[in-house]
């Protein structure tokens, strides 16, 4: 196994673990896991705190984007008759 796979492993790994955290945030009240309950409220904030972060990102790149570039100086084509 080489160096990417083993990156690609703990990344699986990692990933399917989260998941299954994700999971059982919500459902552990329901099987007895009461200690997971403080967590539901975390669970469904960071994921939007995070999207709407990530969405006001792009739009401050884009901004910064069209305020750092120069305008182009596009002129016709000319008339040769």
């Amino acid at each position: 196994m080489n160096a990417d796979q083993k990156y690609g492993a703990l990344l699986f790994l990692g990933g399917l673990l989260a998941a299954f955290l994700y999971v059982g945030i919500f459902v552990g009240n329901y099987i007895g896991i009461k200690a997971l309950e403080k967590f539901v409220w975390w669970a469904i904030a960071l994921p939007v705190i995070l999207a709407v972060l990530a969405v006001l990102t792009i739009v401050v790149w884009i901004g910064w984007t069209m305020l750092t570039t120069p305008p182009l100086d596009i002129e016709p084509p000319e008339q040769t008759t």
